[in-house]
């Protein structure tokens, strides 16, 4: 008995260590939303909450009922759809299922215990008793844990890049639906001065003043700006109805927007060195190179386990029909005769030499992405900023002046209404600009990274 407690002893390290981490090592899906939380703190306008479905959800409810009470602002806007929002909270399991990949890693196999009893030709009967555990497992336990550490920091990353995106979204479809909102408004006016000139024109028909020409072209005036108001009520609607989704509240709901867009900001955003801030600070990028990392470690443990992946050590006991026991140690392991893992570490080789070039690849389209969101910013703040202060200014003139005239008799009251059209056109091409300029920086903070885009006084952009 003395030398089974001896063979016994060599197993008993392992078969405690995969007691203590069955026993001790849990994953705690909280704790990695929190972790989460951190990474994202300053990169989002509101903290981050999961619906667990517990009775803290009832606050939250009447959270966002509050919040919908008020006209929404672009931040009221990501808070109600970082809470509501059942797509993005689902995507929060997925940071405790990698969390406890990262637990299962750290586990050993369970050890194998086998028994047979056979029939003796002698009186009595044998007893075979066996305890096997795999040891290359134990040594491939650390290999395993860096592995799955550097898959759980990606899936982590990716779930920040995601809220970031997330938020960028909500905050252009919010910019988008506001700007639909007060375009559609002056769809309304532009379409009651062209049926104010119809009306007239209808007038001057009837008492001879206009040929039938001049009449039916007024006509179809009003008629092709009621078209265009119809335009407009759809993209209302479809923007509400697009802010809806990502908001997680029915399009129908009592919810209500401001109503104006805000003015261009005095200070313009800096775009000196954008592009590079966005490759450090783009956390899809931090997780790809965390996954070229895991694919590193696997290759290192494919080239270090290659010819032997699986290999059992094993205490064996045999009980003779006189009652006496035989024991003694046992290995057993595949003999790397027609597959020596050549195919797998070529395997690996190529995936980390694919995921380095996908990462190089990625990295040229966020600077795209940065580039492309700059320039329009620019440009749209460009164009309404003239708009607004100098072609509009110049558009109202016109309205007072052929006013003033028209008071004289000196002008037709006709040529009154189209100076007022021609103002209502500026004063939308000027929403339509200056919402372009909030949806495109928008992006660009998403396209950056989330953190607050710095800005300098008196550039123009």
């Amino acid at each position: 008995m003395a030398l089974a407690t001896h063979y016994l002893k060599l197993l008993l390290p392992p078969v405690a260590a995969c007691l203590l981490f069955s026993a001790c090592a849990k994953p705690d899906p909280d704790e990695a939303f929190r972790d989460l939380g951190v990474l994202v703190d300053g990169r989002l306008p509101v903290p981050v909450t999961w619906r667990t479905g517990g009775p803290e959800d009832a606050a939250v409810d009447q959270r966002i009922a509050e919040i919908l009470d008020a006209p929404l602002t672009a931040d009221a806007a990501v808070q109600v759809a970082l809470l509501s929002n059942r797509g993005l909270q689902a995507r929060y399991a997925d940071l405790g299922i990698a969390q406890a990949d990262v637990v299962q890693a750290g586990l050993l196999q369970n050890p194998v215990f086998e028994i047979m009893v056979r029939p003796s030709t002698e009186e009595g009967t044998n007893f075979e008793l066996g305890l096997m555990q795999n040891f290359v497992d134990l040594l491939m336990r650390p290999a395993r844990q860096k592995i799955a550490a550097a898959e759980y920091e990606s899936v982590r990353l990716e779930l920040a890049a995601h809220l970031v995106a997330f938020v960028g979204e909500v905050q252009a479809a919010y910019y988008t639906h506001l700007g639909a909102k007060a375009e559609h408004a002056v769809a309304i006016e532009m379409a009651i001065t062209e049926q104010d000139s119809a009306d007239l024109s209808t007038a001057f028909h009837t008492a001879g003043n206009i040929s039938d020409l001049e009449h039916a072209d007024y006509l179809a005036h009003a008629a092709e700006m009621q078209a265009s108001l119809y335009d407009a009520e759809a993209e209302m609607t479809e923007s509400r109805i697009n802010l809806a989704l990502l908001l997680g509240v029915s399009p129908s709901g009592a919810w209500s927007m401001p109503s104006r867009l805000a003015s261009l900001p005095k200070d313009a955003v800096l775009l000196e060195g954008l592009e590079d801030r966005a490759v450090r600070q783009r956390y899809d990028l931090a997780a790809h190179r965390s996954e070229l990392q895991a694919a590193l470690n696997e290759l290192d443990l494919e080239e270090s386990f290659r010819l032997f992946e699986e290999a059992d050590l094993a205490v064996s006991a045999e009980r003779e029909p006189d009652g006496a026991w035989l024991i003694g140690p046992a290995l057993e392991f595949p003999l790397p005769i027609f597959d020596q893992g050549q195919a797998r570490v070529t395997g690996a080789a190529l995936m980390v030499r694919g995921m380095r070039d996908s990462l190089l690849a990625e990295e040229r389209e966020v600077r795209s992405d940065v580039i492309m969101f700059s320039d329009a910013m620019a440009l749209a703040r460009t164009r309404a900023d003239h708009l607004r202060n100098t072609l509009l200014p110049l558009r109202e003139d016109i309205v007072q002046l052929t006013l003033a005239e028209y008071n004289y008799m000196l002008e037709s009251p006709f040529h009154l209404l189209e100076t007022q059209q021609d103002t209502n056109e500026t004063y939308r091409d000027y929403l339509e600009a200056l919402t372009d300029y909030w949806v495109a920086r928008a992006k660009l903070r998403a396209a950056t990274g989330g953190m607050p885009l710095e800005t300098t006084p008196g550039a123009a952009s």
